[in-house]
């Protein structure tokens, strides 16, 4: 068999010329959402895992980044252990997480402002399905960046996030003493 084709790069930023990969991966995810009973919630990971190796994008650690935007709604925190299995399939590696967190800050940050109270319960769920490991978890809280939202916006993202980061540094410390005791 003759080895595919390189895929063409994608232009990093949006607005970029014509449509990436990504966009094409978001609008259908947001299309068969509306199109769906029930909306984004009863759209299928098998569906959205097929669409996304059609395109080719299984590996890409900006796949994750449109997830984040596109898989949830204001129940966020109910639907990620169901979308867990499928993100895990997708996410491999720091980057891959570090480009969930950075989709995560921008659904919270600029499409739904009024879910950032539910950030430490997100990000909770999140550690809690292994999607996003401890040391990533701490080292995107200890700094706002301007790659996925702007600086406000992601400070307001971090500051709801105070709360969680705060109870990470004390399982683990906590972990530690119970290794000490025994």
């Amino acid at each position: 068999t003759a080895p595919e084709p390189e895929p063409e790069p994608e232009p990093e930023e949006e607005g970029g010329s014509g449509t990436s990969t990504y966009d094409e991966l978001g609008s259908w995810i947001i299309e068969t959402a509306k199109n769906t009973e029930g909306g984004i919630a009863n759209v299928s990971d098998i569906e959205i895992y097929k669409k996304i190796k059609e395109l080719g994008i299984e590996h890409k650690h900006k796949t994750l980044t449109v997830l984040a935007q596109t898989i949830f709604d204001e129940k966020i925190v109910k639907q990620i252990p169901n979308r867990a299995p499928m993100l895990k399939k997708l996410i491999s590696s720091e980057r891959h997480e570090k480009a969930f967190l950075g989709g995560t800050e921008r659904f919270v940050g600029k499409d739904h402002p009024e879910l950032i109270p539910q950030v430490p319960a997100i990000l909770l769920g999140y550690y809690q399905n292994d999607l996003v490991s401890e040391e990533v978890l701490k080292a995107w809280g200890s700094k706002a960046s301007k790659k996925y939202v702007d600086l406000p916006t992601s400070k307001k993202v971090r500051k709801a996030a105070e709360k969680f980061l705060e109870w990470l540094e004390n399982a683990d410390s906590e972990e530690e003493e119970d290794e000490d005791e025994e």
